[in-house]
């Protein structure tokens, strides 16, 4: 019960952020950064029918689709989530833009959306949209993800923005939305405190591993390895530490070994003791 109660809640507050950047931030200044919203811009432009009625009936056809193609639930919460965005869309409708700045319009605007947005996809909610589209369209064509549909849908969406406005600054401010929404969604589902994995290759894998412990208080992971090259075996270290960590991770392992290969990547979200918890 209380995990149902938490997707509504994030669903209609997410829903309420995202209209709230679109009638404070994007629509006023002509900004189509996309999705249904960024279509329901373009028609309020050549029409005056309100952004938050045309996102409702643009995604009529699109909530039904999702239907005959995923589960009741589904439905539901597409219903929900596609109200709610309408509603909150026309009710700050009533406000005036915040800026009339294009650039700081689409910065926030872009933010806003992406923070709404990232609310309701955290608890696998939907406030319908191109997504609904591209992930049929990933059925039906499997050899390409969701992304690359998503990215074709919003770019053919900015790029009639563009045309119907007259205006191409209008198509890069409208990409630099969409750019910061994406980044923000990113940051609420991954995590901006990114982790970093590191492997490290030594011949003195056993002291660096106990230096790390002891110095750092952080586990360590070793591998079993075979050079293609001369087909010498060895033990790689991997270990997953902050990234404030790192420089004192460097420290150790060089102090030990200054002839050490160490390989560092970024670990988008790290689930456990000493990290993130469920």
């Amino acid at each position: 019960m209380y995990e149902k109660w938490k997707k509504v809640i994030f669903t209609i507050v997410g829903a309420a952020i995202m209209g709230a950047s679109l009638e404070l931030f994007l629509v006023p200044l002509q900004i189509a950064a996309g999705g249904v919203s960024g279509i329901s811009t373009v028609i309020n432009h050549l029409s005056g029918i309100s952004v938050g009625l045309l996102i409702f009936i643009i995604n009529i056809p699109i909530v039904i689709l999702g239907a005959l193609n995923f589960d009741k639930r589904f439905l539901i919460f597409s219903i929900l989530g596609t109200l709610s965005l309408s509603v909150s869309t026309e009710l700050f409708s009533a406000f005036s833009p915040i800026t009339s700045d294009p650039l700081l319009a689409s910065v926030f605007g872009g933010g806003g959306m992406g923070l709404g947005l990232g609310l309701v996809l955290s608890v696998a909610g939907t406030t319908g949209g191109t997504d609904i589209i591209a992930s049929v369209l990933k059925k039906r064509l499997p050899a390409f993800s969701i992304g690359n549909f998503v990215m074709l849908i919003d770019g053919i969406i900015i790029a009639i923005a563009g045309l119907v406005f007259g205006r191409w600054d209008i198509i890069l401010y409208s990409a630099l939305s969409l750019f910061v929404t994406t980044k923000v969604v990113d940051a609420i589902l991954a995590g901006v405190d990114y982790a970093k994995m590191v492997y490290i290759v030594s011949e003195n894998a056993e002291k660096i591993s106990q230096g790390i412990y002891e110095n750092m208080r952080r586990g360590v992971t070793g591998l079993e390895s075979v050079s293609m090259y001369n087909g010498n075996r060895r033990r790689v270290l991997l270990c997953v530490i902050r990234r404030l960590e790192l420089p004192k991770l460097k420290e150790v392992v060089y102090h030990i070994d200054s002839d050490a290969f160490i390989i560092i990547s970024d670990a988008r979200e790290v689930l456990g003791k000493g990290f993130k918890t469920m």
